[in-house]
């Protein structure tokens, strides 16, 4: 019964984001950064805000990358020293 009641109030708060979008068209439009001028200091601000977070992104994701690179690493070579051990 509580799914029931906490999926129905997330339909009305969907609904009532579609008619407030609908029915302000102006605040719906962009901000001044994506509508203005493209050689703008506060343009070029924010695309370099986007190319550094996008850098921490991908060092992160390649810290990730790199731990289950070296785990998988470590093993296999623990693998191969135990069937060594096994066979003599």
């Amino acid at each position: 019964m509580n799914q029931r009641i906490l999926g129905g109030g997330k339909l009305i708060l969907a609904w009532a984001t579609v008619v407030m979008v609908a029915g302000l068209p102006a605040v719906a439009s962009a901000c001044a950064v994506c509508y203005g001028e493209p050689d703008s200091p506060a343009s070029r601000g924010l695309t370099w805000a986007i190319v550094a977070l996008g850098s921490v992104v991908v060092c992160v994701l390649a810290g990730v990358v790199g731990f289950f690179v070296q785990s998988n690493r470590k093993a296999a070579g623990l693998s191969s020293e135990e069937s060594g051990r096994v066979a003599e």
